[in-house]
């Protein structure tokens, strides 16, 4: 598009792009910033920080507070209280999970609770990258992990709206993050196998799209 046509769509005045600057830098407390926070917004610009910058001032110059998590509404189970498995049982299973420090985490719940399925998405958005997934899936509360993942694939049956999901989504259970024996780091999820569930592994470093689901037991 041409400059003048960019140009031509601007309803914001050039003043007042100026004065909302302006009124930012002089207001900002500057003794609570670093200067290495401060280049991670330089480094981030002008994708990731001008976008965030628009949902600031649409929100009326408040910032999110709380995490990402939107619940999508189309499950709601109730799983039983599952113990974490230890590092030793999970290499019993996947040998390419490192043998020492191979759990980076592991902050899934172990009481019983409700499993809800959500997206980290804002309405407007089709996809992440994976900088910035891993950015809102850090403030993510409730996470659910391998045992929810596992426990899932077992009990699929008995479950028909999660079965009606097949092949329409994919779900993450970031709950736990293990290391593999290169150094990458994944966590469970669920994706299609045919006619079932089957329970993988996606990279931490990863993407995420309108058909993911993260299963969280809500905030």
């Amino acid at each position: 598009m041409a400059m003048e046509a960019i140009m031509a769509n601007i309803t914001v005045s050039a003043e007042q792009r100026l004065e909302l600057a302006m009124s930012l830098l002089r207001n900002a407390d500057w003794s609570r910033l670093t200067p290495e926070s401060v280049q991670v917004v330089i480094d981030a610009a002008p994708k990731s920080a001008g976008r965030e910058f628009t949902y600031f001032v649409e929100n009326g110059g408040w910032v999110q507070v709380g995490d990402f998590f939107r619940e999508t509404g189309e499950l709601a189970i109730q799983i039983p209280a599952l113990p974490r498995l230890k590092l030793a049982e999970l290499r019993e299973k996947f040998l390419w999970i490192r043998e020492e420090e191979g759990i980076e985490r592991d902050v899934s719940p172990t009481e019983a609770v409700t499993l809800r399925l959500g997206t980290v998405l804002r309405a407007d958005e089709e996809s992440l990258d994976g900088k910035e997934y891993k950015r809102r899936r850090a403030s993510l509360t409730g996470l659910h992990g391998y045992q929810q993942a596992a426990w899932f694939v077992e009990h699929q049956d008995e479950f028909p709206e999660l079965m009606t999901l097949l092949g329409k989504i994919y779900i993450d259970f970031p709950g736990l993050v293990v290391v593999s024996a290169d150094g990458d780091r994944s966590f469970p999820c669920l994706r299609q196998s045919g006619e079932r569930w089957k329970l993988d592994w996606g990279w931490v470093g990863g993407g995420f799209n309108s058909f993911g689901r993260i299963a969280s037991s809500g905030k």
